[in-house]
């Protein structure tokens, strides 16, 4: 397998099929989300944006060719919350690999080359967020050293 960055040329069909398996991944866990279908177009087209707003970089992970997960890295955030300082970071924005691909140490590639691009970026910290019920996400961030920073709490309002 092959850790290298997005070609636009070629890659980005593969990256929609990933990107709507990811959106319908996390429908099983959260229901109110759209189909995958419905906002991969404009998801793709803001992913791209918020690339070249923050020194963004795309890492696809191929394997004999085919393009079986993605990472998109952008490696000059800010919270813009005063309280927390207002401390630049490199921040996670999306990571999928495809389903028939999991458990093989793919995920974990694809976060080593999102990582060095960050330091090599100039990044101090490197943010990811994940929703609470994905526990094989969450013990695979925890297995590389990333540590909980916020926890959101939500309360239904309707009966």
């Amino acid at each position: 397998m092959l850790i290298r960055k997005f070609d636009e040329d070629k890659d980005t069909s593969s990256l929609r099929d990933c990107l709507i398996e990811l959106q319908e991944f996390e429908r099983h866990v959260d229901s109110r989300m759209p189909a995958g279908e419905e906002i991969a177009d404009a998801y793709m087209s803001d992913m791209f944006l918020q690339c070249a707003m923050s020194n963004g970089s795309i890492f696809v992970a191929d394997m004999n060719g085919q393009v079986v997960g993605f990472v998109t890295l952008l490696s000059q955030c800010s919270s813009g919350e005063l309280d927390d300082g207002d401390i630049e970071f490199a921040l996670l924005s999306d990571i999928v690999v495809r389903d028939d691909c999991r458990g093989q140490g793919v995920g974990r590639q694809l976060l080593e080359s999102a990582e060095e691009q960050a330091r090599k970026d100039g990044a101090r910290w490197l943010r990811v967020s994940v929703l609470a019920k994905n526990r094989l996400a969450r013990q695979l961030y925890e297995s590389i050293g990333f540590s909980e920073l916020y926890i959101d709490f939500e309360k239904a309002l309707t009966q």
